[in-house]
């Protein structure tokens, strides 16, 4: 029998105000998925290998991976040697709105994602270095303590960094004098689009008016969502809006009418279908369920 991918759209914590989620967890095979958020994997012990979009590369200890939203994946251990793995999933809002996404750090991770491989190989103090900051992630996470969601954040960007100049470093890229790497002029990214998407959803967004904005052939930009995410570009927006509104119903006592507005559904009733298409139930079933 074929094994068709599973598209992932949960991990804990999401629909709270910091959707970040870290856990140890031992392996041995992964079969082939993806997911709508963000993956950064260290490899504590085993080995074996790791697909990615269909390039296969080798995961040991020390092997440091971040898996973009929508890439199919696959693990599979060595016989008698399973892994045993930090693994950190987190929102592409904790790099979009952060202040340092601001300055530059989501599009410029996430950029180089699309042409550098989605791994490196820490060796000696690089290997010490990003495991105590995993390890301060971890103490900080199941913490109770003020603001542990500001150091967490503050962690998982610095090994974000660290990350990236890692990879510029083991796989090569052209880098220009302010220390970022060199891209030639043309298009916008597709990450720069869906940054857009992601900071705006809420408004009325049409994949016309984006292809205008960001100087594409608007078929062609439909294609690239397709391919990119899985998805046209209705569904992910919509997949943005409903994501929000499952926060509004799980955190808050706004009624179900005023979450449609908020969250960007020009209509309850387009809001309501949606909503029970996407969750197999209806937004107030949702919310007891979720309080409960």
């Amino acid at each position: 029998m074929p094994q068709y991918p599973l598209y992932l759209t949960e991990y804990p914590n999401m629909h709270t105000s910091f959707p970040f989620s870290l856990k140890i967890e031992t392996v041995e095979t992964v079969i082939p998925h993806r997911h709508d958020f963000l993956e950064l994997i260290l490899v504590l012990e085993g080995s074996g290998f790791e697909s990615v979009n269909g390039t296969e590369h080798r995961m040991e200890p020390g092997t440091l991976i971040f898996l973009l939203p929508y890439q199919f994946h696959t693990i599979q251990s060595d016989p008698g040697a399973p892994f045993r793995l930090f693994i950190c999933n987190f929102d592409l809002e904790l790099l979009f709105h952060s202040k340092y996404g601001e300055l530059g750090l989501a599009s410029m991770v996430l950029e180089d994602s699309a042409t550098l491989p989605p791994y490196v190989q820490l060796k000696d103090r690089e290997w010490i270095r990003i495991f105590e900051i995993f390890d301060d992630m971890m103490g900080e996470y199941i913490s109770e303590e003020r603001m542990r969601s500001v150091m967490i954040q503050s962690k998982l960007l610095e090994a974000l960094v660290l990350f990236d100049r890692l990879r510029i470093r083991q796989h090569g890229a052209e880098i220009g004098p302010s220390g970022e790497t060199v891209r030639h002029p043309g298009k916008a990214s597709f990450w720069q689009i869906i940054h857009y998407v992601h900071k705006n959803y809420r408004e009325e967004i049409t994949l016309e008016q984006l292809a205008r904005e960001y100087h594409y052939n608007a078929s062609h930009l439909s294609e690239l969502f397709k391919i990119r995410t899985g998805q046209n570009f209705v569904r992910f927006l919509q997949g943005l809006r409903i994501r929000h509104a499952c926060g509004l119903l799980s955190s808050s006592d706004l009624p179900v009418s005023a979450i449609a507005y908020e969250v960007g559904f020009g209509s309850f009733q387009t809001f309501s279908r949606t909503f029970l298409k996407s969750k197999g139930l209806p937004p107030t079933v949702y919310r007891k369920q979720s309080r409960n």
